[in-house]
């Protein structure tokens, strides 16, 4: 069985999937060393995950790097909506919670 190849990883699906796990997973470690704004995090893995997958299926072009920066921007706006849509929600409401026991 094969879960996840470089091919898988450069579609849409595949390349947002990875970045939303990869950054839930290293975002935390990150904040307590840099401060870097999660956007960028995810831009640069977003870009690194494309170049790899164009890298390792086939090599680089300068149209196709050209096109991974633009698609880097699509990942990740992708993912971050992902985010928003899946977590956010449930963030708040633990925040919600927790504020309602302090009154």
């Amino acid at each position: 069985m094969d879960f996840t190849n470089w091919e898988i990883l450069g579609t849409m699906g595949g390349a947002v999937a990875a970045v939303l796990l990869i950054v839930q997973y290293i975002k935390a470690p990150l904040d307590t060393i840099w401060k870097i704004p999660t956007r960028v995090i995810v831009y640069v893995l977003s870009l690194g995950i494309l170049l790899a997958a164009d890298g390792f299926a086939g090599g680089f072009e300068v149209q196709s790097v050209v096109i991974d920066v633009l698609n880097a921007f699509i990942v990740a706006l992708a993912a971050m909506g992902s985010y928003e849509a899946t977590f956010a929600k449930k963030d708040a409401k633990v925040v919600e919670e927790y504020a309602g026991e302090d009154k």
